[in-house]
């Protein structure tokens, strides 16, 4: 049996503010540029990292066979840096370019009055 390592076509990051959503295409062929069978793709899987750079430290998240994952969103006033990996026959593939989320700060409202005597 050949194993192979497979990599990701794209990445991209979007979603409520609430979580990340990190969003890629599935894989189809092995890094030797061979499709990997239609019945082999139903089994991939897909797993999801997140640091405060774009490269690492990674947190590993959660997995999907799908084309999403949810991921935290950076804190407030931050930048959060997610990425992307296919597991196939347990051979992980290289991780996806890393994609950014920016939350603005929380900034209190004005107060709601002011008088003067």
């Amino acid at each position: 049996m050949r194993k192979s390592v497979i990599i990701l076509l794209a990445l991209f990051v979007a979603g409520p503010s609430i979580a990340a959503v990190i969003s890629y295409e599935k894989v189809t062929t092995y890094t030797d540029g061979t499709t990997i069978p239609t019945a082999k793709q139903a089994t991939i899987i897909y797993k999801a990292y997140y640091g405060a750079t774009n490269t690492g430290p990674w947190t590993e998240g959660l997995t999907s066979t799908g084309t999403e994952i949810a991921a935290p969103d950076p804190v407030p006033g931050s930048t959060g840096w997610y990425t992307v990996a296919a597991v196939l026959d347990g051979q992980e593939s290289a991780k996806a370019v890393p994609a950014s989320k920016t939350v603005p700060p929380q900034v209190p409202n004005a107060p709601p009055g002011c008088s003067v005597r």
